[in-house]
């Protein structure tokens, strides 16, 4: 079975510069330009399903493996990465069989304990799959920060976004806790139908969705993710126009842990 090449990144000088200035000034942003090069999307197709990531230099990577499984998720990943200026990774699709494949993990089966989950041979190979395009998206450079993006329907958190951590610490977990009241606020304010939604976060607060399987034998058990968030969000908050709400939200969550204390 043949997939397309994880290709390099591509640099391109837009035409559209050559009619800025004369040729000093042209001279200039060329060669700023090649200093920096621009990233090209790319996609990765499988008979199961589809993989997109945009590679970034900025150390910073947003996700959403199950993109098509957890409703919007993928937009809401690829929108928040935008405001970001960060590189993303989404699949889309990967069920087989009445199973969705977890992609970020080498296993099937959603909703299950991590001992009960399917370890196939399909899902190690989609899995290889993924941590090649999160490697590629980070141009092969342990990430500074990996945010992953879920949705979930569980009745006990329909009220909280649930984020676990690894590689967070527990001041960084209780100044996101404190701050975020205002987040909240200054985000309903621009849209006031946003949900009153709250957030739970480790290793300050036990959360019901804890990633343990991805933990434990997945994306984020490897060296290139030592810094991760795993966001849960429930049904309200990825419906309509909170999509645009919790991208906005998340994205200033996010940037609140790229800061050096």
């Amino acid at each position: 079975m043949e997939h397309k090449r994880f290709k390099s990144a591509l640099r391109r000088v837009p035409r559209s510069w050559s009619r800025l200035a004369g040729p000093i000034s042209l001279m200039t942003i060329t060669l700023t330009l090649l200093a920096a090069p621009v990233f090209a999307q790319e996609r990765v197709d499988h008979p199961l399903g589809e993989l997109e990531y945009l590679p970034s230099p900025t150390g910073v990577l947003i996700a959403a493996p199950h993109g098509t499984y957890d409703a919007n998720t993928a937009p809401i990943a690829i929108a928040v990465a935008r405001k970001l200026g960060a590189g993303f990774v989404v699949a889309r699709r990967f069920t087989a069989d009445g199973k969705r494949i977890n992609v970020n993990r080498p296993t099937e089966g959603a909703g299950l304990t991590c001992q009960r989950e399917y370890r196939t041979r399909r899902a190690q190979e989609i899995y290889g799959l993924y941590t090649q395009a999160v490697g590629a998206a980070a141009l092969n450079r342990p990430l500074r920060l990996y945010v992953e993006i879920h949705g979930n329907s569980e009745p006990r958190t329909s009220q909280t976004i649930e984020i676990a951590t690894t590689g967070i610490s527990r001041s960084e977990a209780s100044s996101l806790s404190a701050a975020y009241p205002d987040i909240l606020g200054r985000n309903r304010r621009q849209i006031p139908a946003y949900p009153e939604i709250g957030v739970l976060i480790e290793p300050l607060d036990r959360v019901y969705f804890e990633a343990a399987c991805a933990k434990s034998i997945g994306i984020f058990s490897t060296d290139l993710v030592p810094r991760v968030m795993h966001f849960e969000l429930p049904r309200s908050t990825r419906m309509g126009e909170a999509q645009e709400g919790t991208a906005q939200l998340i994205a200033e969550i996010v940037r609140r842990f790229l800061v050096k204390p």
